[in-house]
């Protein structure tokens, strides 16, 4: 980002000023207040601090004469406001000048000017900026592009607040909407023939799009802007671009490709003399040569380039990113007294003042800082640090406590990084980027032997996003029914426009004009929302609610339901488990020899393949044993209800071998849930009161341009499952439309779907088949305020599609939960049709009497196995199906019945009523 914002809003083009006072005689005229601004201004002869005098004397002048205010007088304010900032850094006193013109301007009466509230409100944002309130500039930016849309030739204010923000959001981590930013402002520039700014706008959106991973998109842009800026010999931005292919050509492991254009980046940027990027530059050169190259004294030299500039600049900014990155070359030197000095120096750069290593800043200083990343790598390096510090010396219990304590403030520094952020991807960014420090929280956690602390640290790194969603559906309850509804409207919209564009290829004109529409009721949901945040504060306390159950709560849940819960966390090269019973727990950590986890994705082929494991059965036999041994022998868990938490990948620990010729399985002896997390198997989802006890849907035959196989026999299925509840409503063939599933699903206890779907581990988003159309994940969260407690999704791979590091999978599953349904039964692998109908019914069957959801799947499965012939023992058949979220046995109380039940009540207080008149009337009559 160039300077020129940075040094007191220069970017901004301020209008040149002449002044010529007429004398003080008599009071100047509009006219004269608007040649007078302008002179002060120019007049190269007189200091900025004469100008600063003269312009008090003309409002005091103004103010002598009581004139109106006016925008006239609004501008003189803004002047007055840049010179206190510029000249003498009086911010407080600028700010209020500003406020004092913005007064003028919003009032909307004759006279105020929406021109100088969009100007006010830049250099506001200008201001912000400055001090490194990135927040509050974001704030005053997006209010310096809502003012600006309201009047003409408003791109002046109007792209460069797209620029700014986008870098800002960018700091922030906020990726995604970097990427959103960025675009917007791209067509405004466009529109404004702004070259220059087109192409840092270009060049923030390819380094955001590198950071979400979409290397394609970023390479070309990043080729665009090469193109454009050797034609126009512009060096910055061709710099720029020039690192992000290095970046690209990085990650694809083509180092020698990277290094030449790393290279070739910082000599172009030299040439431009702009510092402080050459330094930055250093530092990125320089974590190549660490990271890829393995050049340690290369890298030194970089770094040491950065810190020789830094202090040229006085930057304290640059000084500590250098400092960071020294910290984390001496850690892999595993000289761990220099890491721990040059921690302690880049923490002090940034105005945070410790000791020594152990001890740890406040949770609020390290929010405080602006550029929160660095903030991040900072604190990681410190606790990896400790980490170090400890293993090599085992009785240095301080290093241990320091480390934990550290993971604790760094654990709220992410939790507030997550809550500025609103970009999905942005955030699943983050979730994989924190990966390694909740790690190290973990292991730090083991080794001081505190269960409670990895219990937390395992679960604030579990499906956090999926809680954030459920959370922000209950938060609806504080809002008006139309603030509801408005809101409604904008998620439908952006729907239907994701849809669009999914159908649409990259090129069409039609995809961009659409994609500029999504952009725009994205960013207007986004100005909603902040303004409900504001308007009702119960709705922003219970949207970021964000504390994880205690491990004496979970233990006091699983006593009350006979349970026992088992966390698995599955490192880059170690496996912590954690078991916890009603009174105990039992933590274990394997290594990657005793414990490889690309076992269980061949475990999970082997399930998913009838022929595979007829063939290989004795194989298939020892992986399933030696799993069993590894990941849950060793807990020593009674016989009954285990509740699994795992993230990336999950496997029906029910098809696991308890004997290496595999005759016996865990189904015999447990029934399995899985969750997302404790926090989700504990939430209370306050589902309102269901209008009937099952809705089945099942199309039988599809539209032709689905391009799917019928499934014959799948209304009969839904029949027979339909049959064990009193209230149910089918829909099947025509009936079973798309329609009909988003007005009548959310309405019934269950809800079982007999239909295809379709999911893979690619960006693909996973589908479900209706009759006449497609289903898609992402609009599973137009089902508003579910009555349903569990959907049955017998259809294939229904609990299958991208997985997210933290989050689990994204599949429809996840989608049916985060709509704030705490039940789902789904499906890891193509399902054998008719097992999956036989299963169903007879789960049906065992919910309608009243069971435990998990005790019923498992009888069912039992049932299944032991009346079918030796091949349908295979797991293939029936481990297919598993239960995910809460296990508690369904009420079927309806409406309806709640209905019948007040006509009872009411009729039997009347008869009561009128036995007793009629005995009061006969003894009255005895009496006379």
């Amino acid at each position: 980002m160039r300077n020129c914002f940075i040094a007191g809003c220069s970017c901004v083009v301020f209008l040149l000023y002449i002044f010529t006072f007429k004398g003080n005689a008599q009071c100047l005229t509009k006219e004269d207040i608007l040649d007078s601004i302008p002179v002060i201004d120019n007049d190269s002869i007189v200091t900025a601090a004469k100008k600063l005098e003269r312009f008090y004397s003309l409002k005091k002048a103004i103010d002598k004469c009581g004139t109106r205010r006016d925008s006239v007088y609004s501008n003189l304010l803004l002047k007055i406001a840049y010179y206190e900032v510029h000249d003498n850094r009086n911010f407080n006193v600028g700010i209020d000048f500003i406020n004092a013109s913005l007064r003028i301007n919003m009032t909307g009466e004759p006279g105020s000017s929406k021109y100088f509230a969009a100007k006010g409100f830049y250099i506001l944002a200008a201001i912000y900026y400055q001090l490194s309130l990135f927040d509050k500039a974001i704030k005053y930016f997006d209010s310096t592009i809502l003012v600006a849309r309201t009047f003409p030739d408003t791109t002046q204010y109007l792209v460069r607040s797209k620029l700014y923000k986008a870098f800002l959001l960018f700091q922030n981590g906020d990726y995604q909407k970097a990427i959103e930013e960025s675009t917007a402002g791209l067509d405004y520039s466009l529109k404004k023939k702004d070259s220059s700014v087109y192409l840092d706008l270009l060049n923030q959106r390819a380094q955001s799009l590198y950071y979400v991973n979409d290397l394609d998109a970023a390479l070309s842009d990043a080729n665009a802007i090469i193109q454009i800026a050797e034609r126009q010999k512009n060096l910055y931005d061709l710099a720029s671009a020039l690192k992000i292919k290095a970046y690209v050509f990085n990650k694809r492991q083509q180092f020698i490709d990277a290094d030449f254009l790393f290279k070739k980046a910082i000599s172009a940027r030299i040439q431009t003399k702009d510092y402080e990027q050459i330094a930055n530059d250093y530092i990125d050169y320089g974590n190549f040569c660490l990271d890829s190259l393995g050049d340690y004294a290369k890298a030194r030299q970089c770094y040491l380039q950065t810190v020789f500039y830094g202090k040229e600049l006085h930057d304290s900014t640059l000084l500590a990113k250098a400092n960071t990155n020294i910290q984390g070359m001496f850690l892999k030197h595993k000289n761990y007294k220099l890491a721990s000095d040059h921690c302690v120096k880049a923490l002090a750069y940034l105005n945070i003042t410790i000791e020594d290593i152990f001890r740890s800043p406040r949770a609020d200083q390290l929010i405080s800082v602006g550029a929160k990343e660095m903030a991040l790598v900072i604190m990681n390096n410190k606790i990896e640090t400790l980490l170090k510090l400890f293993l090599t010396n085992k009785s240095n219990n301080i290093a241990l406590s320091a480390c934990l304590q550290s993971c604790l403030v760094t654990d709220t520094l992410i939790t507030k990084m997550r809550h500025i952020q609103s970009g999905n991807e942005s955030k699943l960014y983050w979730r994989n980027y924190t990966r390694d420090f909740y790690a190290n929280a973990i292991e730090a956690g083991y080794l001081a032997g505190k269960p409670d602390l990895v219990f937390y640290f395992m679960e604030k790194s579990r499906a956090v996003l999926l809680n954030d969603k459920l959370n922000e559906l209950n938060a609806s309850s504080y809002l008006s029914s139309i603030d509801v509804s408005k809101q409604e409207q904008y998620e439908i919209k952006i729907v239907e426009l994701e849809q669009k564009l999914s159908a649409l290829s990259d090129t069409s004109k039609q995809q961009q004009a659409l994609q500029l529409q999504l952009l725009n009721i994205k960013d207007s949901l986004e100005q909603f929302i902040k303004s409900l945040e504001q308007k009702y504060p119960a709705y922003y306390q219970y949207k970021y609610a964000d504390q994880a159950p205690s491990l004496q709560s979970l233990q006091q849940y699983l006593l009350k339901n006979s349970q026992n819960f088992v966390h698995y966390f599955l490192g880059d090269t170690v496996t912590y488990i954690l078991a916890i019973t009603p009174d105990n727990t039992k933590f274990i950590r394997l290594s990657e020899k005793e414990f490889n986890k690309k076992q269980l994705i061949d475990f999970l082929q082997f399930c998913a393949s009838k022929q595979t494991l007829n063939g290989h059965y004795d194989s298939f036999a020892q992986l399933s044993n030696s799993i069993y041994k590894s990941l849950f022998r060793q807990l020593q868990l009674p016989k009954g209800r285990i509740i699994i938490c795992t993230d990336n990948i999950v496997i029906p620990f029910d098809a696991l071998c308890t004997d290496e010729t595999g005759k016996h399985f865990l189904l015999n002896s447990y029934s399995f849930t899985y969750v997302y997390s404790a926090r989700f198997l504990m939430k209370q989802f306050n589902n309102a009161l269901a209008k009937g006890s099952f809705a089945g849907f099942a199309p039988v035959s599809f539209t032709p341009s689905l391009g799917v196989v019928d499934l014959k026999n799948a209304a009969d299925a839904l029949h027979a499952s339909a049959s064990y509840y009193k209230k149910d409503k089918l829909f099947t063939h025509q009936n079973a439309s798309r329609n009909n599933f988003f007005n009548y699903a959310s309405s019934y206890s269950v809800v079982s779907i007999f239909s295809h779907a379709f999911a893979d581990t690619t960006d693909n988003e996973p589908v479900l088949f209706m009759q006449d159309s497609l289903i898609h994940l992402s609009e599973l969260q137009l089902l508003k305020d579910p009555s349903t407690k569990l959907v049955l999704l017998s259809a294939c791979q229904t609990n299958v599609g991208k997985a997210a590091t933290g989050e689990g999978v994204y599949s429809l599953a996840r989608g049916f939960a985060a709509a704030g349904i705490p039940s789902v039964a789904a499906t890891l692998w193509k399902a054998d049709e008719k097992t999956i109908y036989a299963v169903s019914e007879k789960f049906n069957q065992y919910l309608s009497e009243g069971m435990n959801k998990d005790e019923a799947l498992q009888k069912a499965k039992l049932y299944f196995v032991q009346n079918n012939s030796s091949e349908k023992m295979l797991p293939y058949y029936w481990a297919n199906m598993i239960l995910i979220g809460n296990t508690d046995a369904i009420s079927l109380t309806t409406t309806h019945n709640n209905y019948w039940w007040w006509i009872v009540c009411f009729l039997l207080i009347t008869g009561i009523i009128m036995f007793f008149r009629k005995k009061n009337l006969l003894l009255s009559k005895i009496k006379k």
